[in-house]
């Protein structure tokens, strides 16, 4: 027995990132794939009775004129409108929306319509199909009496209970976390037992990034045509809710991961299909990184602001999706938007300075509770790349955005007016202000760290010897010195060691102590006389911990501990201990 804190291993966001598409390329420098992670596993379609399995990403059915829109003609707008009143049941909340005009009544028609479809299909249903249904109606009942039904949140809960009612009336029965898709359709579905199928707004969003990769411009503006058509007004803006129960939080709920991966999608979709209405939606998007939980994402910490993985976790410091949505906002700044600039320049300045405590020297942290699996390592590993080469940059509108330039370049140089230039010394991991001075040190400022001497750098000047190593020491360097980190941590086996034994009795519970270096699974094992009497293994975090071993017999022990880290690395550690009578 290993008496540790139970690991949580990434977290509940393993449901909601573990296999999906993410990207974290740069659009404005270009898509990098390599600093994609693509999800592998396969989709289940359901064409009629049957379903048919195919690529993610990829398109799942011929589509119509009518069904795959072009671009859209304007930014989209989601319905306004008050929720109706609290206590009604659904259909009466619709009806209600409808006799107030604030939606119109064909629609309430048709998704009255719909959910008497819905509750006909339960009362037929038997098992895990009239369950799974049933839950998904208990939902949109719970959201209509607690009065949050807004005309923006219809579409997409009638859209929701429309496809659970085809799924259980049609469809196989799935197993936990299958993805799901319907033809002419390419939004991706997800299976959450006991809530139904449920819209994956980051797979989505990752597929979308997956039609940009392949130059798919009709499957890419499809999808984000129907995509945008689902978003719901929020915090001053437009977001993308999850409209089930998850890890303690309830409907409707948003993440910063999402949200960012989504800006991201829109911006690339503004590049490839030559459409600054992308770029408007896209802007719209940023209202909930400038709000509070729970309406919006944005955590006030040192040195800046934390976007938060999940809206009602306000305390949960997830680095990869706060490290995602940094991308996103940075190529919405990068295409000129200064809203986008300001929110990535609050987010930038707090994950330089916490960067650091997400590395135990051995392995990457998850969130500030546990360490990465393998998937997640890798994972911030390309968000890590991906923010260097962001960085790096030393261009007119990526020193703009990083604050070290006016958005024309044309006085680059003023790199060195902004005294936040010479902050470079916070290359050192002082200050915010360091993420300016990488960029303004790898302009004409570069040269105003080995002249600290001047003006307003000059407060800076003592630190003028690290300022001389800006373009390599910082900003960028937290980001690119830790991927380096990172992928060294792959090929290093783990650290492995056994304080002195006390010479212990027989038939007494007896501790034996150790310390690891990264987590890993540990095999316990207790070799007397060369017979092993003992082995027990388990997955262990860094730090120190302590096997409980009752000695049956007396005599010299070798007790062997080994290691595998989630690489695969593999390292031993043994000792000797005396077992008294």
């Amino acid at each position: 027995m290993l008496p540790v804190r139970p690991l949580r291993l990434a977290g509940c966001a393993v449901l909601l990132l573990a296999v999906c598409g993410v990207a974290g390329a740069s659009a404005s420098n270009g898509s990098d794939r390599g600093h994609r992670v693509t999800h592998t596993s396969l989709e289940l379609v359901l064409v009629g009775h049957a379903v048919r399995a195919v690529a993610p990403g990829t398109s799942v059915g011929a589509r119509t004129a009518s069904a795959a829109p072009a671009t859209p003609s304007g930014p989209y707008v989601p319905v306004a409108g008050a929720a109706a009143r609290r206590g009604l049941g659904f259909a009466a909340a619709v009806s209600s929306l409808a006799v107030r005009g604030e939606i119109p009544t064909a629609t309430a028609t048709a998704d009255v319509s719909a959910w008497s479809a819905a509750r006909t299909a339960i009362r037929h249903l038997r098992g895990v199909r009239k369950t799974e249904l049933s839950s998904v109606a208990r939902t949109l009942t719970t959201i209509a009496r607690g009065g949050s039904l807004t005309p923006a949140r219809l579409p997409q809960l009638v859209l929701t209970l429309q496809a659970n009612t085809q799924w259980w009336t049609s469809g196989p029965l799935l197993s936990y976390g299958q993805r799901v898709g319907f033809p002419g359709s390419n939004l991706v579905w997800e299976y959450y037992p006991g809530q139904g199928i449920q819209l994956q707004w980051l797979g989505t969003f990752g597929a979308a990034n997956g039609f940009y990769d392949r130059h798919n411009t009709t499957d890419l503006a499809a999808l984000l045509s129907q995509a945008l058509s689902l978003a719901v007004s929020r915090a001053g803006g437009i977001a993308w809710e999850y409209d089930f129960r998850f890890d303690g939080g309830s409907p409707q709920w948003v993440s910063a991961i999402t949200q960012g991966t989504a800006i991201e999608a829109l911006v690339n979709a503004a590049t490839l299909l030559h459409d600054s209405t992308y770029l408007t939606d896209a802007h719209e998007a940023l209202g909930i990184f400038n709000s509070p939980p729970p309406a919006g994402i944005e955590q006030s910490v040192q040195g800046g602001s934390w976007y938060l993985i999940y809206s009602f976790a306000p305390h949960d410091y997830v680095i990869n999706a706060f490290l995602q949505a940094l991308i996103g906002l940075y190529d919405l700044a990068y295409s000129g938007d200064p809203a986008a600039q300001q929110a990535f320049a609050r987010g930038n300045a707090a994950a330089e300075l916490a960067m650091p405590s997400f590395n135990t020297g051995a392995w990457s942290m998850y969130d500030q509770y546990g360490e990465s699996t393998l998937t997640y390592h890798e994972l911030l590993m390309g968000f890590l790349r991906t923010l260097c080469k962001q960085e790096s940059a030393t261009t007119a509108q990526a020193l703009w955005v990083l604050g070290s330039g006016t958005q024309s370049g044309s006085t680059g140089a003023s790199g060195a007016s902004g005294a936040s230039g010479a902050s470079g010394t916070n290359g050192t991991g002082g200050t915010p202000a360091g993420a300016t001075g990488a960029s303004g040190s790898s302009g004409a400022s570069g040269a105003s760290g080995s002249t600290g001497s001047t003006g307003s750098s000059g407060a800076t000047g003592a630190t003028g010897s690290s300022g001389a190593t800006g373009p390599t020491a910082a900003p960028a360097a937290v980001y690119c010195s830790t991927e380096a980190a990172f992928a060294a941590d792959l090929k290093q086996p783990p650290q492995l060691t056994i304080p002195a034994l006390r010479v212990l009795r027989v038939h007494h519970v007896a501790r034996v102590v150790f310390t690891l270096s990264k987590i890993a699974n540990v095999n316990f094992a207790v070799t007397l006389g060369g017979v092993t009497s003992s082995i027990d293994t388990s997955l262990v975090p860094h730090g120190t911990h302590y096997f409980v071993w009752r000695p049956a017999r007396p005599g010299i022990y070798t007790i062997t501990l080994s290691a595998v880290d989630l690489a695969g690395n593999k390292a031993a550690q043994t000792a000797s201990v005396t077992v008294a009578r």
